[in-house]
């Protein structure tokens, strides 16, 4: 990947980035081009998918049909004109390498838009069946239609998910994405973004990033909701919002 399809596309920071042991890793935050959704789509199965709470307690990485079946649904999730997709590629020599190190999808949601909260028809998988019900249903404790009717919001960013690849962990990549969303909002005009924390790394990943929590649910009630255990994750469960 050249510094000629870099020009072609959004940079929106490049940083330094250290771990703990002193080592350092040029970065680049980039929005991603519609013309690579595949490759977008093959980092979120290998990397985000098979690690990310609400997948994993629906059985569905860890069956190969439902991993076929959904990413075919992940793939049309991503080809939506309204989705918002930023990766982090690793620099070197002025070159941003091709592989994504890190990715962060938002959906733009305009007040009055259809919302269903069905389970979408003709699903092929139970795994795929139980994701779309417990998504559903968490979502359902802080719908997106109401929280835009309580601060008077015509727009808003919903999420997608922010994944970082396992082997560059360690670099707090989570905390700078998370961070960018409040120039990507102030950019396109949109007020406000919100998204669940699923875990204690995104949870403290935000509040560094100045989020601020507007809801949260305890382990035990949410594992009611969901009709589920969770076998990881906080104590406590949080909606939090980043305002512009």
């Amino acid at each position: 990947m050249s510094r000629n399809w870099a020009a072609a596309c959004k940079i929106w920071k490049r940083c330094t980035l250290k771990k703990s042991d002193g080592s350092a890793l040029n970065v680049c935050f980039i929005e991603w081009p519609r013309d690579r959704t595949e490759e977008l789509v093959n980092f979120q199965m290998t990397q985000y998918v098979p690690r990310e709470l609400t997948y994993r307690i629906s059985g569905l990485p860890y069956n190969e049909e439902a991993m076929k079946e959904y990413r075919g649904i992940l793939k049309h999730i991503l080809s939506d004109h309204a989705i918002f997709p930023m990766v982090c590629c690793e620099e070197k020599d002025s070159n941003i390498l091709p592989n994504i190190i890190a990715s962060d999808v938002m959906k733009l949601v305009k007040r009055g838009d259809p919302r269903s909260d069905g389970i979408p028809p003709n699903l092929k998988t139970k795994e795929v069946r139980e994701y779309c019900r417990i998504l559903r249903d968490w979502n359902n404790l802080y719908p997106i239609p109401s929280l835009m009717e309580k601060f008077d919001l015509e727009i808003f960013y919903d999420d997608l998910g922010c994944g970082v690849h396992s082997d560059y962990s360690g670099y707090d990549i989570a905390y700078h994405v998370l961070s960018l969303r409040r120039d990507v909002c102030q950019a396109r005009g949109v007020p406000m973004t919100g998204a669940w924390m699923s875990s204690i790394a995104s949870d403290k990943a935000t509040t560094r990033a100045g989020w601020e929590e507007v809801y949260a649910v305890t382990r035990e009630d949410l594992e009611k909701v969901l009709n589920l255990s969770l076998e990881s994750g906080p104590s406590i469960f949080k909606y939090k919002l980043l305002r512009v």
